[in-house]
C-alpha cells in the first residue's frame, strides 16, 4: 500500500486504459434487489443492510407490512431461534436471528413512516421475542 502511495505521489504509477468494449454500467439499486432473505448467512445481510443504506433500505415484513432497516450490528455465533425470528428487545434496538449469528437493529423505516429507533419501533408494534420478519 505505501509502494502505491509513493507511486501516485510521485506521478509514476501505471495508468492502464480501460478497454470500453468491456465496459458496463451498473444500473439503479431498487427496492427489489435488497429484500432480506434472514435464511443467508449473518455476514450477506449484514453486507445487504449496509449497502442499501442510506438508499433505497434493505427491507423486511413484519405483520404483512414492509419495514426498511438501516443500521444493525453483527452478533456472529450460536443462533437463537429459526432465522427472521426476533430473539430479544431492549431500550436501544432488536435482535433478529440470521444463519450463523444474529443482527441487532438499531434503526428502522416503518411503511410510509419516518426512520426511527427500532426500539421506539418494537414499541409501538408490540414486538416481542418470537415474533418473525419475512415471509
Amino acid at each position: 500500500m505505501l509502494e502505491a502511495v509513493a507511486l501516485v505521489q510521485a506521478d509514476k504509477a501505471p495508468k492502464i486504459a480501460q478497454d470500453e468494449a468491456q465496459a458496463t454500467y451498473e444500473g439503479w439499486c431498487k427496492a427489489e434487489n435488497v429484500q432480506i432473505d434472514w435464511h443467508k448467512p449473518l455476514q450477506e445481510v449484514w453486507n445487504l443492510i449496509r449497502g442499501a443504506d442510506p438508499q433505497p433500505g434493505a427491507w423486511t415484513t413484519y405483520d404483512g407490512a414492509n419495514v426498511q432497516i438501516y443500521d444493525a450490528k453483527k452478533q456472529p455465533g450460536t443462533t437463537a431461534g429459526e432465522p427472521g425470528a426476533v430473539t430479544a428487545v431492549s431500550e436501544a434496538s432488536f435482535t433478529v436471528a440470521a444463519a450463523g449469528g444474529q443482527l441487532e437493529v438499531l434503526r428502522v423505516r416503518p411503511a410510509g413512516g419516518q426512520k426511527i429507533s427500532a426500539a421506539a419501533f418494537a414499541s409501538s408494534v408490540g414486538l416481542r421475542p418470537g415474533a418473525q420478519l419475512g415471509g
